[in-house]
Parts: structure tokens; sequence; C-alpha cells
């Protein structure tokens, strides 16, 4: 900084700045992508709903960070090398801001945008198959399934097969078993499981047997072809397995989750079963604690309004609307 004197030989000093020192940057934030007002359209399935993947590029100057909120309270998360994407499952207008912050947290720059999510035109189970990758086809009508198809035995790169079968095989279903099954293939691919042993999907009859057509006893959901029972898990690359019969350690019918396990083997079975039920997979869960009849299995099911892992006062079975055996 240069200092002259006061015009009129007055001794007061006047400080100048040096023209030489540019000034100091102001920070800045700046959503490059998507443009504002841009719509997208749910084209893919995430968690069982329609979603519109979204990425947002973002550049900014002397901030400590960058954090993407959506409608003023949502935290999408913050911006790692200049992007971040999230999937939308809501519908409608939404509007964006990535705000900047300093080291501690108070905010120095924000830009906005809005944009639109709009549903696919077709919204159906068939179209959520497509979305999925799934190969099926239509089935014809089937006594007790609302919307039968018939599943090739490979879902997201895991074979289905039948416990008493050498090979995989296809599967008949109601199509919303068909994407729940999908949404399972997620949860035990992580373990290295590439191969689903089950017991049977559709069979129509009651809870514990009977006609349903009877009207004296309470359907089972796989009569609906809206449950199956899982016998085991194949490890990639090995002709080993997570099987419940054998693998699966008995606690107390009244577990809840975490389940006490032993072992690796029974931890990672305890673990899928609070999975499919924690994230609401299957709206029923039931394990080799629940009774003897389930000593070799789990049964999973989506009996409407019920959400149930199978545990419960030590012998006493559960009053639950609906329950599929």
């Amino acid at each position: 900084m240069r200092v002259r004197e006061a015009p009129g030989g007055d001794d007061a000093s006047v400080p100048v700045t040096d023209a030489r020192i540019p000034p100091a940057a102001e920070p800045t934030v700046r959503i490059e992508a998507p443009a504002d007002g841009a719509v997208f359209v749910q084209d893919e399935i995430v968690e069982g709903d329609w979603a519109a993947r979204v990425t947002f590029e973002v550049a900014a100057t002397d901030v400590a960070r960058v954090d993407v909120w959506a409608d003023g309270d949502f935290l999408l998360g913050d911006v790692v090398d200049g992007a971040l994407t999230y999937a939308f499952r809501g519908e409608g207008a939404r509007e964006i801001a990535a705000i900047g912050y300093d080291a501690a947290g108070a905010e120095l720059a924000r830009d906005t945008i809005t944009l639109t999510v709009q549903p696919p035109a077709d919204t159906s189970c068939h179209a959520m198959l497509d979305a999925l990758g799934v190969d099926w086809e239509a089935a014809g009508p089937t006594r007790g399934i609302s919307d039968p198809v018939r599943v090739q035995p490979y879902i997201n790169g895991v074979a289905f097969r039948y416990v008493s079968r050498s090979e995989p095989t296809a599967m008949l279903m109601d199509c919303e078993l068909a994407i729940r099954l999908s949404r399972l293939t997620e949860v035990i691919l992580p373990y290295g499981i590439d191969e689903l042993i089950h017991i049977g999907i559709y069979n129509y009859r009651c809870i514990g047997g009977g006609d349903p057509d009877s009207g004296s006893c309470t359907p089972s959901q796989h009569a609906y072809a809206r449950a199956i029972d899982i016998h085991a898990f194949g490890l990639a690359g090995s002709d080993d397995t997570y099987s419940t019969e054998t693998d699966w350690i008995i606690t107390a019918r009244g577990d809840e989750c975490p389940i006490d396990a032993s072992g690796d083997k029974d931890r990672i079975l305890k673990e899928i079963a609070c999975t499919m039920w924690a994230e609401r997979i299957f709206q029923i869960v039931l394990t080799p604690n629940y009774n003897d009849a389930h000593r070799n299995h789990f049964h999973v099911d989506m009996s409407e309004g019920s959400m149930y892992l199978g545990h419960a006062v030590a012998g006493v079975d559960p009053v639950v609307d609906g329950l599929g055996h």
C-alpha cells in the first residue's frame, strides 16, 4: 500500500490501494447442469419405485464444500469432484439449491434452479419388469393369480433353482413377486451369492392345506403366487451353500433384528432375513425360528397390511391378519 500527502499540505495521510494488488475474490457457486427448468422422466426402478436419475454438475470457487438441497430442507448430498447424482422417486416440480460453505459451515454462496420429475407413460408392473431387465412373458389365466407371468430363472445374474432340480427353470408367479425377487437379488449379490434355491412359489392351497374355493380355510399367499419358500443360497464359483436347514442356528422365537448368530453362515442367513424385512422387500418373513414347519426355509410373501418378521411370545402364534404360510 502506498501513502500520499493530503492536498493543501495537510499532514494527514490518505492510504491509496496499489492497483497492482487484485481485490479479494468472492466465493461463487454455479449449477452448470442440468439447465433451469429441465424435465426428467422416471425411467428406472430404485427400491421398487420408478425413479429419474439426475446428475448435477456444479462449479465453485473459494468454498470448503458444496451441498445440494431440494425444496429448501431435503439434503440430496455433497458435491464430489464437481458432480452429484441423485435418483428422484417423487414426482413434480422441485427447487434445487447448490450451497457453498466455509470450513465452519457458514454459507458463502448459492445457485438455484428448478426441475420437474414426471412419471413414465406406462407405470404397469409389466413395464417395471422391462425396466429392471427381467426376462419374462405373460402367462395364461391361472386360478388364484391376479397377474400371472412366467419369469426365466436368471434375475440380475442370480439363478433361481427348485430344490430337487439340477438346473434352474422358469417360474410362474404374480408379476409383483418378480419385482420383489429382483430387489432381493440386490441384497444377496454382495455376499457372493449367485444362486437362490427354493421350495416353491405357486401352490393353490390354504394355509396348512385345503381348497381355497371351499370357503372354510384361509388361502395361502402361495395360492396367489405371491410367496416364495427359500431353502438356501449358493456361492458363486463353488458348490457351497448357505442353507436354512443346516446352517441356521435356532434361537428364540421372540428374536428381533439383529438376531444373535453363531458363525459366518448363520450370521449371513440372519442378516439376509432381517434385510428382507427391514427394507420392506416382503411384508412377511418367517424364518426357521418360527416353527418346525419352517425348519428348512424362509417363507416370504406380500400379505397386504402386514409387517411381521416371525417373532412373538415363545410358543404363542401371533394374530396377524392375512398371515401367509
